[in-house]
C-alpha cells in the first residue's frame, strides 16, 4: 500500500466512509499512525507546555490510547483486531488533531491576550464533536458493539482517562 492510499483511507475514516476493518493489518502502518498521533498531540500542547512537556504529555496520551484499545479488545474478545484498530484510531486522531491545530492556536492566543475568540471556540467544539463521533464509530466496529452510543461512550472514556492522567501528572490538558 502506498502512503497516498493509506492517507486516503484515514480520510475515509474521518468522513465515516470506512471502518477499522478497512485499515491495513500492518505493524509498520500502525507505528506510522501512532508516530503521527504522538507528534500532532505534542505540537498541539506545545504553546502551553514547551517541547519536553508537550512530548511527555503526548507520550502519556498515546500510551493511554494503546492501553485503552488493548483492554477494550481483550474484554470483547477481539485481540486480533489490535493492529487495525490502533491504526484507525491513531491515524484519524492525528488527522483530526491537525484540523484542531489552528483552532487551538487561536484559542491559546485569545487566552493569553484576554480577548474573545467565539468563532474559534465554536469551530473547536464542532471539530471535537466530529472527532468523538469518528472515534466512537471506530470503537463500535472494532469492538463489535450493537449500538452506536456505546462506541461514543468508549471514545469519551478514553478521552476522559487521558485527560485525567495528563492533568494529574502535568497539571495541563490534552490539546487534541
Amino acid at each position: 500500500m502506498s502512503l497516498l492510499s493509506f492517507l486516503k483511507r484515514i480520510l475515509d475514516l474521518c468522513m465515516m466512509r470506512a471502518g477499522p476493518q478497512d485499515m491495513p493489518a500492518s505493524r509498520g502502518w500502525m507505528l506510522l499512525a501512532l508516530a503521527g498521533y504522538l507528534i500532532v498531540s505534542a505540537v498541539n500542547v506545545l504553546p502551553l507546555s514547551g517541547w519536553w512537556g508537550g512530548l511527555l504529555q503526548a507520550l502519556v496520551e498515546t500510551s493511554v490510547l494503546v492501553a485503552w484499545v488493548y483492554g477494550a479488545l481483550m474484554l470483547t474478545q477481539h485481540p486480533q483486531r489490535l493492529v487495525q484498530t490502533l491504526t484507525a484510531l491513531a491515524g484519524s486522531g492525528a488527522l483530526m488533531g491537525l484540523l484542531l491545530m489552528p483552532q487551538l492556536l487561536t484559542l491559546y492566543h485569545a487566552e493569553a491576550t484576554e480577548s474573545p475568540a467565539p468563532f474559534a471556540a465554536i469551530a473547536y467544539l464542532i471539530t471535537l464533536g466530529w472527532m468523538i463521533a469518528v472515534l466512537g464509530r471506530i470503537f463500535r466496529y472494532a469492538l463489535d458493539l450493537r449500538q452506536g452510543w456505546l462506541g461514543v461512550a468508549t471514545a469519551l472514556g478514553f478521552m476522559f482517562t487521558a485527560s485525567l492522567l495528563i492533568t494529574g501528572f502535568f497539571g495541563g490538558t490534552i490539546g487534541g
